[in-house]
């Protein structure tokens, strides 16, 4: 396993942004002096990538500080990407950065310019907690020919309801979403877009959902769960003991790419 703490100076940001990047080389032996080392660092092919989301009041080091991600993406060869976008919901703020557009046109391009990563649509996933499991659906409805499936953990996966009822003034829908009425059936609208999809007959990426039992965003994970299945939509649901902690997330990023895997 390889771990890279990068900067860049981000055109859709206007600034220097910094990002993790982990990348799955095989370990070896060092006591075996017959390895060489383009054995070692010899890469077959571009490696499969999963884009990580953070969630509010949080940054991408969360992940790697609370959870062992970087051990469980190892395990099944895939490449991490995990970007910091503050507490934008991952969209164009009126008044602030385009972060909507940094991370679904301008990061994907600038990691596979860097790394050997993979472009198929069959080999790139992304994944978040709580407002990252938000913005990794929205990118995999939003970009459904880029990413062949995405995973929420503990999601705010109705975000109308979620900015009609903020858990801290911060969020502002004016400024995220240019109000409630732009909001609701837009492409930020998780619901709209992905009956959107379904009528445009376009393909829909795999979904994995977990939420805990004594999570506040309970309901409305339950609420999405039931229309992506009336949907038709291939989703997996699952949900257990806990609340919207670290412990969860750790427990179910393991479920999740074990799920990932087995296709």
């Amino acid at each position: 396993m390889s771990y890279f703490q990068c900067s860049f100076q981000s055109r859709a940001l206007l600034t220097s942004v910094t990002l993790t990047v982990t990348l799955p080389f095989p370990s070896f032996d060092p006591l075996s002096p017959e390895i060489s080392f383009d054995e070692i660092y010899r890469i077959e092919k571009k490696f499969k990538t999963l884009y990580l989301f953070h969630g509010a009041f949080a940054d991408a080091n969360s992940w790697f500080w609370f959870t062992r991600v970087m051990d469980y993406a190892n395990r099944y060869g895939l490449a991490v990407v995990a970007p910091n976008v503050g507490n934008s919901f991952y969209a164009n703020l009126r008044h602030g950065p385009a972060y909507w557009t940094f991370v679904s046109e301008e990061l994907p391009r600038y990691v596979r310019t860097v790394f050997p990563l993979s472009e198929k649509r069959d080999d790139n996933f992304v994944a978040g907690f709580s407002m990252g499991g938000y913005g990794a659906l929205k990118l995999a409805l939003n970009k459904s020919e880029h990413y062949s499936a995405a995973i929420s953990l503990s999601g705010v996966l109705d975000v109308v309801a979620a900015m009609k009822n903020p858990i801290h003034p911060i969020f502002n829908v004016n400024e995220y979403f240019g109000g409630i009425n732009s909001l609701e059936g837009s492409h930020n609208d998780l619901f709209a877009q992905l009956q959107r999809l379904k009528q445009e007959g376009k393909s829909i990426p795999r979904l994995y959902i977990a939420c805990g039992l004594d999570d506040n965003l309970y309901e409305m994970n339950k609420k999405f769960r039931d229309f992506a299945l009336s949907n038709n939509v291939d989703l997996t649901f699952e949900e257990g003991p806990g609340g919207h902690t670290s412990d969860f997330w750790d427990h179910y990023i393991q479920r999740a790419l074990e799920w990932l895997a087995s296709v």
